[in-house]
């Protein structure tokens, strides 16, 4: 069964993956901070993961956020 994430879970999920604080995705969202915590639940459960590391990996394999070398 494939899972699809909604905009809002996939724009979290990429700035989760960029290693940002709850904080600092509500306030470039311009959501609350308790919002946030709410979508990485509805990700986690969605996606029957348990951390915030897996859900930077998923990111990056979904290709929500993309890898520069540079």
């Amino acid at each position: 069964m494939k899972v699809e994430l909604s905009k809002r879970e996939s724009e979290v999920a990429a700035l989760v993956a960029l290693g940002m604080k709850d904080v600092e995705i509500s306030r470039m969202l311009f959501i609350s901070r308790r919002r946030v915590g709410e979508i990485i639940a509805s990700i986690k459960q969605k996606l029957n993961i348990h951390s915030r590391v897996q859900i930077g990996i998923l990111a990056y394999q979904k290709g929500l956020v993309e890898v520069n070398y540079n």
